[in-house]
């Protein structure tokens, strides 16, 4: 019986225990965020339903890992409704997303897009590169060769 309720707790905490915490926030948090200046900031602006963000997803989870060192800070923000953030979180489990996740509730985009970059048409996937001197957007899908190389042009 002790075996079973160890093997219980482990799978339990294997499995659950790293879930992605998801936070909903509004765009003055987001704003503050982008504000940091303690390395390089890539925010990645995505939907579940969309399939090119999805599919460069593991790109920027790569690039996370690759120069985390370097200071690479990468942040998902999601632009699924928030009725859908339970969607949200089950995604990032089945996909394993380690880098943080945000929930942007703004539901008018026209009132805070501009805040982002006057470049963004609201199309997505859509990409911000932030450091304290500079600043790079890009409405695009990334492959990871052209994510490392637009990433290094900020060191």
């Amino acid at each position: 019986m002790l075996k079973i309720s160890f093997l219980y707790i482990f799978f339990f905490i294997f499995f659950h225990g790293n879930a992605q915490k998801i936070e909903v926030i509004k765009i003055e948090t987001l704003k503050t965020m982008m504000q940091k200046n303690d390395g390089i900031y890539v925010f990645n602006f995505w939907a579940t339903y969309c399939k090119p963000c999805v599919k460069e997803m593991p790109h920027f989870e790569k690039l996370s890992k690759d120069f985390r060192q370097n200071g690479v800070k990468v942040i998902f923000v999601s632009l699924d409704f928030t009725k859908e953030l339970e969607a949200v979180k089950r995604f990032a489990e089945e996909k394993r997303i380690e880098s943080p996740i945000y929930l942007l509730d703004e539901p008018d985009y026209n009132s805070w897009l501009n805040q982002i970059s006057s470049e963004w048409s609201g199309a997505l996937p859509a990409t911000l590169i932030i450091t304290e001197t500079k600043k790079g957007f890009y409405e695009q899908e990334f492959d990871y060769q052209s994510l490392i190389e637009k990433v290094k042009a900020f060191f």
